[in-house]
C-alpha cells in the first residue's frame, strides 16, 4: 500500500493473490482470469508447467476461444518465425507446435487476434499484413502498409486492424481493406488499445502521454499526462478506465474523463511489463493481472465508477424502443398522436432524468454544502456542492444572511442528469431554510440532456420504427397461421409459445457512418409438461426432430419468402446468432453424431457470453450438453443454409451462443435465432 497519496489519487488496499512462478514470466496474455506466459524460451500455463518449448520468444497472443497460443520467435540467427501451440484442451494428449510462417527473406514483425478468434494477422518485414482463418489457417486477405509494423491490434467490433511503428498508427478498414486513418504521434508509440466497446482509441506515447480518440471521426477526445515511462496501456471492462504501466513497479489506473482519479498498483517485486483489467461478473469486481520477476498477480481494483452514461443508454434505448411500439388495439391515429418528434424528445428526457436521479441515489446526502459567492445584479446566490457542479438560485438580498454557512439547508424534490464527461448535475432541487421558513428552487430542466445532443445520430427516424412495427405485426399473422395450421395437424400443442419481434438500432460503420441496422428475431418456449411431446427429447438433435423448431423454421422461411425478402441483398451483411440449449441430464455414454453437420475442431462459441471453444466430430461423437447444444445450433444453421435461397449471396456471420441448464427437464431443450441485417436502410 502506498504511503502517502495525493488528494486526487485513490490508493488501492485490496488484497493480492500472487501464483509463484519458477520461470520469470516475461510477458503473458490472457483470456478473462486464464493466464498463459512464457520467459523467452517456454510457454507456461498458469500453475507453472511448461507446455511448449522455443527459441526466444519475444511475442506471446493467446486465441481469444483458448485453442491456441501464438508466438513470435527469433532464431539463433536472428530469424523470426510465427509458431502456433495448440493448447485446446478437449485433445490434450495431441497438442503440437509448428510454424504458419518461416523464411529468412521476409521476417513476421507483429501479431494479433481479432476478438471473435475468427483472424489472425501477421505483419511482415516487407510491408504485407496477412489476415489468416486461424480454423483452416488460409489467408483471407493482405494488405499492404506504409510501415513495417512492430505492434498490430484488432477493435472488438471487428471493424479496425491497427499496425503501429516508430511515431506512426494505421488504422485500417477491415471490410475495405484500406486505411481509415493514419495518425503521426510527436513521440514514438509505446502501446495502443481500442475500449472494450471499440467506441474509443487510446495510444500511449513515449512523453508519458495517453491520447484518447474518437472511433467514429478520430478526432481527438481527450490527452492524459503524467504517466511515467509509459510502458504499455489497456481499456478496462466498458472504457472508462485504463491502466497504464508507468514503470516497472507501478500501474496507474486512471479516469480517462477525469485523470485526477487515479488508482495506483504497487508491486515491491517489479518487473512488470504486461498487465490486463477482468471484470467478474458475479461479484461485480474489477481486476488487474500482472507480471513481475517472479509471479503472475491478481489484484482487486477498489473504487472504480460505472460508465453511467453508457448504462444510461442501454436502458434508456430498451425504455425508448418499447414505448415507440404500436401497443395492442392502439389505432393508427392515435399512435401518431402520441408517438411524434416532438414527444419522442420529451419522453426521452423524462426516462432520462428518471433514470439519472435513480443513478444518483444519496449524493446530495453524501455532499458538502457550502454558500458561495452572491450576484446583486442577477441577485443569484451560488451554493457549492462538493461531488457535484455549483447551482444558483434566486435569493433577495436582504435574504442572504439567513443562509449562514449552508449546513442547515434541506433540499427536496432532487432531479439529476448526466453530462458527458460521466458526471451527475442537478437539474432541479427545492431548497428549504429553516432560518426563514422560506424555499428557493433551481430549474434547470430546460438544459439540453444527452438525448438531445446525439438525437441527430443516435435515434432512429420514425418512419422507421414505424415500418418496423408494421412488419412486426405482418409477421405475427405469418406466425399465427402457420401456427394454428400445425395444431389442426396435431403437430403441436397451445403449450407451445413462439415469439417473433423486429427492431431497429443505431450503429456506426467503418467509415464513421451513420447505418440503422435491423433485427429480426425468432424464439420458442414450451411449457414444462408438453415440451417431451413438442420439442427436443433427451440426446436429440436433429432439427427435424422438434415439431417446435421445425414450426418456428417453418415460420421464419414464410417470411423470408414474402415481407422480409426485400432485406436479402446480395453483397450486404447479415449477423446470424444462433443460440442452442440443453438441460442437466447426464450424459453416461458419448452419444453418436452422424456429422450431418460437418465436423468441428476447436470452433469459437459463446457460453454464458463468454468466448470458447466446442469440438464435434463423428470420431468423439457427443459427450457433453454443451456440445448437444452447440448440435443443435448447427442444425438451426444447416437448414438456413439450405431451405432459405435468399442469404446465399449475402455475407453471412453466424454467432453461436451455447447454453447449458442447471437443472433437467425437456424445457430447456430449445433453439432460438437473431437475425441481425446491417445497414439494412
Amino acid at each position: 500500500m502506498l504511503a502517502m497519496c495525493a488528494a486526487s489519487i485513490v490508493c488501492v488496499a485490496a488484497d493480492k493473490k500472487k501464483v509463484q512462478q519458477k520461470a520469470i514470466p516475461m510477458g503473458f496474455d490472457n483470456m478473462s482470469f486464464a493466464v498463459f506466459y512464457h520467459n523467452g524460451t517456454n510457454i507456461f500455463e498458469l500453475k507453472g508447467k511448461p507446455l511448449f518449448e522455443g527459441r526466444g520468444i519475444f511475442d506471446l497472443k493467446l486465441n481469444p476461444s483458448n485453442t491456441a497460443v501464438a508466438t513470435l520467435q527469433k532464431d539463433k540467427k536472428g530469424r523470426t518465425s510465427v509458431v502456433l501451440n495448440d493448447i485446446n484442451p478437449s485433445h490434450p494428449e495431441s497438442r503440437r507446435s509448428f510454424p504458419i510462417y518461416k523464411d529468412k527473406d521476409n521476417q513476421p514483425m507483429a501479431i494479433a487476434y481479432s476478438a471473435d478468434a475468427k483472424r489472425l494477422a501477421i505483419a511482415y518485414a516487407n510491408q504485407k499484413i496477412n489476415i489468416f482463418t486461424p480454423t483452416i489457417k488460409v489467408i483471407g486477405a493482405t494488405y499492404t502498409s506504409a510501415l513495417v509494423p512492430t505492434k498490430m491490434v484488432f477493435s472488438d467490433n471487428n471493424y479496425f486492424l491497427g499496425a503501429a511503428a516508430g511515431r506512426s498508427l494505421e488504422i485500417w478498414n477491415l471490410d475495405k481493406g484500406t486505411v481509415r486513418k493514419t495518425l503521426t504521434m510527436e513521440s514514438n508509440i509505446r502501446d495502443f488499445c481500442f475500449s472494450n466497446q471499440s467506441s474509443n482509441l487510446m495510444v500511449l506515447t513515449a512523453d508519458a502521454k495517453l491520447f484518447i480518440y474518437d472511433t467514429k471521426t478520430f478526432d481527438l477526445l481527450y490527452t492524459i499526462e503524467d504517466l511515467g515511462e509509459a510502458i504499455a496501456c489497456v481499456p478496462n471492462n466498458n472504457g472508462k478506465y485504463a491502466a497504464v504501466i508507468n514503470n516497472d513497479k507501478l500501474i496507474s489506473v486512471v479516469n480517462i474523463f477525469d485523470p485526477s482519479e487515479r488508482h495506483m498498483i504497487t508491486d515491491e517485486v517489479g518487473g512488470i511489463t504486461t498487465c490486463r483489467m477482468v471484470y467478474h461478473e458475479s461479484k461485480g469486481k474489477h481486476y488487474i493481472i500482472y507480471n513481475n520477476f517472479n509471479s503472475i498477480v491478481y489484484e482487486e481494483v477498489e473504487g472504480l465508477k460505472p460508465y453511467y452514461n453508457q448504462m444510461m443508454t442501454t436502458q434508456l434505448n430498451e425504455r425508448m424502443n418499447q414505448w415507440m411500439k404500436q401497443m395492442p388495439g392502439e389505432s393508427m391515429a392515435d399512435y401518431q398522436l402520441r408517438v411524434n418528434d416532438s414527444t419522442r424528445v420529451q419522453q426521452a428526457q423524462a426516462i432520462e432524468r428518471e433514470l439519472a436521479t435513480q443513478m444518483a441515489t444519496g449524493m446530495l446526502e453524501s455532499s458538502e454544502i457550502s454558500v458561495g459567492n452572491y450576484n446583486p445584479n442577477t441577485r443569484s446566490l451560488a451554493l457549492k456542492i462538493s461531488n457535484m457542479p455549483d447551482i444558483l438560485i434566486g435569493v433577495p438580498m436582504d435574504e442572504v444572511a439567513t443562509f449562514g454557512d449552508g449546513s442547515k439547508l434541506q433540499f427536496r424534490n432532487a432531479k439529476y442528469a448526466l453530462n458527458p464527461d460521466d458526471k451527475f448535475e442537478l437539474v432541479y432541487v427545492e431548497v428549504f431554510n429553516p432560518e426563514n421558513g422560506k424555499t428557493y428552487v433551481f430549474d434547470n430542466l430546460q438544459r439540453k440532456s444527452m438525448s438531445q445532443l446525439t438525437m441527430d445520430t443516435d435515434f432512429v427516424p420514425l418512419e422507421i420504427i414505424q415500418k418496423s412495427n408494421m412488419e412486426e405485426t405482418a409477421l405475427m399473422n405469418i406466425k399465427e397461421d402457420i401456427f394454428n395450421l400445425a395444431k389442426q395437424e396435431n403437430l403441436l400443442s397451445d403449450k407451445t409459445h413462439i415469439s417473433v419481434q423486429t427492431g431497429v438500432v443505431n450503429a456506426v460503420n467503418a467509415d464513421g457512418q451513420r447505418i440503422i441496422n435491423y433485427n429480426v428475431d425468432f424464439t420458442y418456449e414450451v411449457e414444462e409438461e408438453f415440451s417431451a411431446r413438442d420439442d427436443f427429447k433427451p440426446g436429440r438433435y436433429h432439427v427435424e426432430e422438434s415439431n417446435a423448431a421445425m414450426i418456428m423454421l417453418k415460420i421464419m422461411t414464410k417470411a423470408f419468402e414474402n415481407d422480409f425478402a426485400k432485406y436479402m441483398v446480395a453483397g450486404k451483411q447479415v449477423k446470424i446468432k444462433v443460440k442452442g440449449s440443453a438441460d442437466a441430464s447426464p450424459i453416461h455414454r458419448a452419444l453418436a453424431y452422424d456429422g450431418r453437420y460437418g465436423e468441428y475442431d476447436g470452433e469459437p462459441v459463446y457460453m454464458n457470453n463468454e468466448l470458447t471453444n466446442l469440438s464435434l466430430t463423428k470420431k468423439d461423437g457427443i459427450a457433453s450438453n454443451e456440445q448437444l447444444a452447440f448440435a443443435r445450433a448447427l442444425g438451426v444453421q444447416n437448414y438456413i443454409e439450405h431451405e432459405i435461397s435468399g442469404f446465399s449471396e449475402m455475407k453471412r456471420d453466424y454467432e453461436y451462443h451455447i447454453e447449458v441448464s442447471k437443472e433437467e427437464g425437456s424445457k430447456f431443450r430449445r433453439i432460438s435465432v437473431q437475425y441481425t441485417f446491417v445497414d439494412a436502410f
